[in-house]
């Protein structure tokens, strides 16, 4: 992320540069420069009903935050459909409204794609056929949710993300940084909240560089592999570390004062190749697993998912004349799904991105590495495990570790409205169901000036970001189990299911439409449905509302999902 200094401290803002070329979609990230020191939780309410007068009233979220009220219903938008694409990647899906007072649904989304733009306008609703919960179809386990205080000095309400109680909203991870010194950047949780603490380092010192500069990129030299990645395990055995990472972000540059927007600044990073990402990991990684206890080693954490697969750069950005995102190894290729029309032909050598392909192919690094790390800026996308690594079946956790709406690409904001918390659902669908992420992660817990932060500085109150991702944190918890769906999902709805070892079955729907659909739902394979599902809804007046009840008869329940909200249905 960059940092241009505003009259508050630092405004933070994720950078990219970009090639002049082909107008396309997508944004160039990183990670930034030193935060400001925030300002902490006040009072929010989660399971409150928002901003139009006489909303539900939920329970609070965070000291002080309860909103008072009569009890609330959801209305529903019936009458009207959704025109639109579904999310990329997404399964297609129909739907009928419904209006439904008090009980808000779910309606089946996709097990793939991400967010799309809310689509607007429509005449009547219709009605799909059921979509199936399939217990007995496990995919991956869930290790958790979470945010970064890397590079700032946040006062996290810590009650209010990390409280696992009706208040909270169940964040599980918090990510730090290691800077060039082998110091700690960030705070991390009491150890009450027993949250997983992992880190990432952003650069080795400038004498161990190329371009003898913490900033700007630069490569690590190799006769300083030895004493940096001591200094790495040294810093993750101090910090009592659940998990360390190779680099952050090792396939991008910052560039603010040499390329100018949409690069925004400069601050440290440090690039690799992909055969030198190979090296790197086979260097460090026996060092994290000689520690006692062992630290598990995360790589290659890229900024952007497509080069954990691809040379290929994403494109997006809202800069006239600057789409593409930065490709500081100059492979040259464009666009939003991996490619190798148009790459340098050196970057097929190892010169480039493609990181977990070289280190997948080699015997040595691939088992070294415990978790696959990767960002998700620019596309805002997850990639697939590719058919021609390990038989096309993930066998690695993949865990998306930051991502933010950036400066000079879609969803920079400033904005806590529900369409960002639409987008940002989406972003995590993605993650988890293309993905297969076991992991996800936000950026800054709060930022000034643009969407890094999941709070806008100087403000207490919650955005709508923060309670889409409740609708996944709060009710997917550690050590569940995402289970596949089956069946015909409507369009403009995105759809996931989740399975504790207690028999809890966890269903999370995204309806980006301007129409509510409805979708009978059915749970089959493993113990006897659940009775009844309690749906818990994000909405534009709605903040993680616990809607009354639905009955579920014969293994099957009607889910009702109103326009432009996250529902997520939690029965046992």
């Amino acid at each position: 992320m960059l940092f241009a200094p505003d009259n508050t401290g630092y405004l933070m803002t994720k950078l990219s540069i970009f090639a002049c070329g082909l107008a396309l979609l997508l944004p160039a990230c990183n990670s930034g420069s030193p935060a400001a020191t925030g300002g902490g939780g006040g009072s929010s309410a989660v399971g409150t009903s928002g901003a139009t007068s006489g909303g539900s009233a939920g329970m609070a979220l965070a000291s002080g935050g309860s909103t008072s009220g009569s009890s609330g219903a959801a209305s529903s938008s019936a009458g009207q459909t959704a025109s639109g694409a579904s999310g990329a990647g997404g399964a297609s899906a129909g739907g009928a409204g419904m209006a439904a007072s008090g009980s808000a649904g779910v309606a089946g989304s996709s097990a793939g794609g991400s967010a799309g733009s809310v689509s607007t306008g429509g005449a009547a609703g219709g009605s799909s056929t059921a979509v199936t919960v399939q217990r007995g179809t496990v995919l991956q386990t869930i290790d958790g949710f979470g945010l970064n205080t890397a590079l700032s000095n946040p006062s996290v309400n810590w009650d209010t993300f990390f409280g696992t109680g009706t208040s909270g909203l169940g964040l599980s991870i918090v990510r730090v940084a290691m800077d060039s010194q082998g110091k700690l950047s960030g705070v991390v949780p009491p150890a009450s909240y027993k949250a997983k603490v992992i880190a990432s380092p952003w650069t080795a010192p400038a004498n161990c560089k190329d371009n003898n500069n913490t900033q700007k990129g630069g490569h690590l030299l190799k006769s300083c592999y030895d004493s940096w990645s001591t200094t790495i395990a040294n810093f993750a055995k101090a910090q009592g570390l659940y998990a360390m990472a190779a680099a952050n972000e090792p396939d991008f540059a910052s560039c603010g004062s040499t390329i100018g927007p949409p690069c925004n600044g400069d601050y440290d990073s440090m690039v690799f190749t992909a055969s030198e990402m190979v090296a790197w990991v086979n260097v460090l990684g026996p060092k994290l697993k000689a520690l006692n206890p062992p630290v598990k080693f995360i790589a290659p954490e890229p900024s952007e998912w497509i080069h954990l697969w691809s040379n290929t750069s994403a494109t997006g950005s809202t800069v006239t004349g600057h789409p593409n995102s930065s490709d500081p190894l100059k492979c040259g290729c464009f666009g939003n799904t991996p490619s190798t029309t148009g790459c340098a032909s050196t970057c097929a050598q190892g010169n480039g991105y493609d990181y977990g392909h070289w280190l997948a192919k080699d015997a040595t690094a691939w088992p070294l590495i415990d978790i696959l790390g990767t960002h998700e800026y620019d596309s805002q996308k997850a990639e697939p495990w590719p058919a021609d690594v390990d038989g096309g079946k993930r066998t690695k956790s993949i865990w998306e570790t930051e991502v933010s709406g950036v400066m000079y690409w879609p969803e920079q904001g400033a904005s806590t409205d529900i369409k960002n918390g639409l987008a940002v659902a989406g972003w995590i669908h993605s993650a988890l169901t293309v993905g297969e992420a076991s992991a996800w992660l936000y950026w800054w817990y709060e930022a000034s000036g643009d969407n890094e932060g999941l709070l806008i500085k100087g403000s207490s109150a919650l955005t709508k970001r923060c309670y889409t991702l409740g609708n996944y944190s709060k009710f997917v918890r550690p050590g569940y189990t995402r289970v596949d769906i089956t069946g015909a999902i409507p369009t403009d709805v995105l759809l996931s299911a989740y399975t504790g070892a207690d028999g809890t079955v966890v269903v999370v729907a995204i309806n980006k439409g301007a129409a509510a659909v409805s979708v009978p739902i059915s749970i089959a394979g493993g113990a006897t449905a659940p009775a009844t599902v309690t749906p818990n809804v994000t909405s534009a007046t709605d903040n993680l509302v616990a809607k009354p009840a639905i009955t579920v008869t014969g293994g099957t329940f009607t889910a009702v999902l109103d326009s432009m909200t996250v529902t997520t249905f939690v029965g046992k």
